[in-house]
């Protein structure tokens, strides 16, 4: 018998007795198309662990609290809104309890104390209604959003000690549910992030009748599994969209003392890629079973229903650390993507930190890539809403030019016509019109920020601890010109994402907004640390280039701008900083092809103009402003 700790979750249907009293057929009836048409779909959604399934009642086993606080909520609401025109004696409501615990696997059951505690906190569960142990509370806190109302310590039968219980609220948490017969009813959580699946790991159902879930079952099983593709159809779903496994990665040093050097690598980027959007990652307990041991990765995406495996390796030799990892296709065992990451063997732990950012960072885009083209080849005809808005992601990836911002902006406004509350096309939405103003591609930005500060209000109401978004605020904030602002939010994005690169670079960039350039490159080189590949690299490379030549360090900015150009061509503003820098460091003629690609690619820039567009009005900002508008004014920009 094998121990581990799991969330267990118990459930039943309040007076099932009475309920079958009423209307017998009539109740079983609406129970089993519950269970086909909602039940079953949630937990296909959230990669679940069916343990068994008898009556009325059910048994989940979660590899994360968080995940299945999520999954009960929305279960919960999905019920109601089912039987909402049903008279209220006739309504099909559960009870939930939820606990974190350590329980006993046997055959493909669970057994024991976290399993007994789960099924005694159901009996506390309001009719329609979730109760969680303190352990569960103590794990999901702020990150979804519920409240957890206390209930004190309650003492319960067949269990030694009181048990401290928490009510969890969630009358303003959404999920998006199946509504009745073959409509669709959308109920976005405002926890997940637009336009993505909230996956979720290890889920099963036991329908229980009226007897003690924690006493070995003796009637027939009507649903089994001995993995978590478990189906009462025998029908084997198809693995959500960004779904991955972290495997351990393996120690290649040839000393077993470090172990641990490769087992933190795989643990940060389990949490690491749990971050990204939309994504699930299977919890480090379930990937730690497959530590040491052969593996097949098409069986393993079977096993535990995901698209992707990541594994890799660790090698500690001499002053260097070097990690290899690789991205597969579990369902075809395709290589998707491999990386190698050198890094010096001194301040080890910041190295390893540098490397799992490093590796999420890279992900985050080629993820989104994979995934867009995936769904243009699956779908090509009637794309969902989280199909459009990886499209349009993958198209402001890609290149930062005016046209892909153009095209992204036509998808992102397609998937909300899909689905009006998907985040990640509301936050998209916005960066469009945002870029459009920062790039000077507009010259009415007052027709785009407002457009921009009501998507991203959205956004944030449906998704306040999205850390893209709060992000994607600081960028509005700096081009309405209000930097302190700027700085404010990316801290808060930070605060949600410490290994969101970019929240490091804008704090850099608006400290060069209120005049102090030397503040810049610090920050920005941090972000750059955490995402050596990124996207958005040609932005944050100008940023220093810019802030040198605010220091007149104008050498150093000149090789800045000539690595951002390297980093993407099609991005013009460097261009015309470039040719400045060229100004500056007595190479005129080597200024004018850059001067003169810059003004093809903006047509109509002139110096007012671009005064006018200046991201900052901080007078220290505009002192160090001239001697740039003269270098260009010298270089034949028109007044």
């Amino acid at each position: 018998m094998e121990r581990k700790l799991v969330t267990i979750v118990c459930a039943d249907v309040a007076g099932y007795s009475r309920l079958i009293g009423l209307d017998e057929e009539g109740t079983i009836a609406r129970l089993k198309a519950y269970r086909r048409a909602l039940i079953t779909p949630a937990i296909a959604k959230h990669g679940g662990r069916i343990v068994k399934t008898m009556g009325d009642g059910l048994l989940v086993e979660f590899a994360s609290p968080v995940e299945a606080v999520r999954c009960a909520a929305e279960l919960q609401l999905a019920m109601a809104a089912r039987e909402a025109d049903m008279p209220e004696d006739r309504r099909i409501q559960f009870r939930i309890g939820i606990n974190l615990g350590d329980v006993i696997v046997d055959d493909g059951d669970v057994l024991g104390d976290g399993v007994n505690v789960a099924a005694r906190l159901e009996a506390l569960a309001d009719v329609g209604g979730i109760c969680v142990s303190r352990s569960v509370r103590d794990q999901v806190r702020d990150r979804i959003p519920v409240g957890f109302e206390d209930l004190g310590e309650q003492s319960v039968r067949n269990i030694a000690r009181p048990i401290r219980c928490y009510r969890v609220r969630f009358d303003t948490y959404t999920a998006e549910v199946l509504s009745k017969g073959t409509d669709r009813r959308r109920w976005l959580a405002p926890a997940a992030v637009a336009a993505s699946l909230v996956l979720l790991g290890g889920t099963g159902l036991l329908f229980v009748m009226e007897k003690d879930p924690a006493e070995p079952s003796t009637g027939p099983v009507a649903m089994t599994s001995s993995g978590i593709l478990g189906d009462p159809a025998g029908m084997v779903r198809a693995a959500p969209r960004l779904s991955l496994v972290v495997l351990p990665f393996v120690n290649l040093s040839g000393d077993p003392n470090q172990e641990y050097f490769a087992d933190g690598l795989t643990e940060d980027l389990t949490t690491d890629l749990s971050r990204i959007d939309g994504s699930f990652v299977i919890a480090r307990n379930t990937a730690f079973t497959y530590k040491n041991k052969p593996v097949d990765v098409r069986q393993i995406g079977r096993d535990l229903g995901v698209r992707y495996v990541l594994e890799g390796s660790a090698r500690r030799s001499n002053d260097m650390v070097r990690v290899n990892a690789q991205l597969i296709d579990a369902e075809t065992g395709a290589h998707l993507w491999a990386d190698r990451f050198d890094r010096p063997r001194a301040e080890l732990i910041e190295t390893q930190s540098e490397i799992t950012a490093g590796i999420a960072s890279t992900l985050r885009v080629k993820l989104v890539d994979i995934e867009s083209r995936r769904g243009q080849r699956e779908r090509p005809n009637n794309p969902d809403a989280m199909d459009l808005a990886m499209r349009g992601w993958a198209l402001i990836y890609a290149s930062q030019t005016r046209d892909n911002n153009a095209a992204a902006r036509r998808l992102f406004e397609e998937a909300l016509g899909v689905d009006p509350q998907a985040v990640s096309a509301l936050t998209g939405l916005g960066f469009t019109h945002i870029r459009d103003v920062l790039n000077r591609w507009t010259n009415v930005p007052d027709d785009h920020l407002p457009k921009a500060d009501e998507l991203l209000a959205h956004s944030l109401a449906l998704a306040p601890d999205n850390a893209a978004t709060h992000q994607y605020t600081a960028l509005l904030r700096r081009a309405q010109r209000r930097s302190a602002e700027a700085i404010a939010a990316a801290e808060r994005a930070a605060s949600l994402n410490r290994n969101m690169a970019a929240a490091y670079t804008e704090m850099g960039w608006n400290y060069a907004l209120l005049g102090q350039p030397e503040r810049t490159e610090g920050y920005v080189r941090q972000g750059m640390r955490l995402s050596p590949r990124d996207p958005f690299l040609v932005y944050w490379l100008s940023y220093i280039g810019v802030a040198k030549l605010h220091q007149h360090q104008d050498e150093a900015a000149l090789a800045m701008f000539q690595r951002a150009i390297d980093a993407d061509p099609g991005f013009p503003s460097n261009y015309g900083w470039l040719a400045a820098a060229y100004v500056f460091t007595g190479r005129e003629a080597e200024a004018h092809e850059p001067m003169e690609r810059w003004m093809r690619a903006v047509p109509g820039m002139t110096l007012t103009r671009y005064k006018a567009l200046e991201q900052s009005d901080h007078p220290a900002y505009v002192a160090q402003r001239p001697r740039i508008y003269e270098a260009w004014r010298k270089l034949g920009m028109p007044e």
